[in-house]
């Protein structure tokens, strides 16, 4: 049997994940196969590094699949790109070792995290990053904790970030507010205050402190238990996990972080983005850290953030 290797980029917006289900055909890994039986006429199982939810996209997920065929590798890859949705791309074929497996002999992945936290969303990016100041549930963090401003960490910035309706003794059931300032009553909006808009639109960029971020970070490196974040309640393997690197940094208005470590367990990018931008807004702080490891509980740990926003980096071999 010939063993191939694929390296293979996609965007994982209108697909159910990587791994294929009995339910959909939308699957990163059902595309693939489809693809491979079809024209080789023969059972394909093709292996990926580690899973992608729904939603999440990959600039270098690695797969293998064994066949009888013996096939040049840009025969390969020419046949599978023709044929692939134009989301899912092979950039590269290897012909590999037949022990080799995409799964078990990864040694290191690279997963990224980006926030669009600019004062307008981004165009062009926004199925490929969140947008936490337009989220109900983040700016419900926010209010709790006063991390609103217009720029990145600017803490002397006003901090008020009740909604508009909800200032200047503002009734929030739809109801007009009372005159004030000569302002007519007949459906017009009190006046602004601290340039915020008056249309129960989000404030416009959270405050976040990097550095109880990357002090939060920091304490997550290393070989743990990371259980607490973990979405698979009924985990019966090992939830231990190495961490190797986290970093986190601001950049042109978004917030990259970029997790490395020797594997990830369901959700837990998501859920350890979450926990950090939760230390970023004051709901937590570096210090709980460790507490929340030993905890080994779910409810310990903090929300788990949306998968548009999550990138598959790189694996290494």
């Amino acid at each position: 049997m010939n063993n191939y290797k694929l390296t293979i980029q996609y965007d994982g917006t209108r697909y159910s994940g990587w791994q294929k289900q009995g339910n959909t055909a939308d699957t990163i890994q059902g595309k693939i196969e489809t693809v491979l039986q079809k024209w080789l006429k023969e059972d394909i199982e093709i292996h990926g590094s580690g899973r992608t939810d729904a939603g999440v996209h990959a600039l270098c997920q690695v797969s293998n699949f064994k066949t009888s065929a013996t096939l040049s590798c840009p025969q390969i890859m020419a046949a599978l790109n023709q044929y692939l949705p134009q989301d899912v791309r092979i950039t590269s074929v290897t012909q590999v070792d037949p022990r080799f497996h995409a799964r078990l002999n990864a040694k290191q992945k690279h997963y990224r995290y980006q926030i669009d936290n600019g004062s307008a969303a981004e165009v062009f990016e926004r199925k490929y990053m969140t947008r936490f100041a337009d989220t109900d549930y983040f700016y419900k963090l926010c209010r709790q904790t006063g991390h609103l401003s217009a720029t990145f960490g600017d803490s002397s910035v006003n901090t008020d970030i009740s909604r508009p309706s909800e200032r200047n003794n503002v009734a929030s059931n739809n109801t007009m507010p009372p005159q004030r300032n000569n302002v007519a009553s007949n459906n017009t909006m009190p006046p602004q205050r601290n340039n915020v808009a008056s249309n129960n639109t989000m404030p416009p960029q959270i405050i976040y402190d990097l550095k109880a971020m990357q002090k939060a970070a920091a304490l997550l490196c290393g070989e743990h238990d990371f259980k607490s974040f973990c979405d698979n309640k009924r985990m019966k393997k090992s939830t231990v996990r190495t961490i190797t690197n986290l970093t986190i940094r601001n950049e042109n208005n978004k917030m990259i972080l970029d997790f490395y470590g020797n594997g990830f367990l369901y959700h837990m990018v998501r859920i350890l983005t979450g926990t950090l931008l939760e230390v970023g807004i004051g709901l937590k702080s570096p210090e709980d850290i460790p507490a929340i490891l030993q905890a080994q509980k779910r409810e310990a740990a903090g929300f788990t953030a949306p998968p548009q926003g999550l990138f598959l980096m790189n694996v290494t071999y």
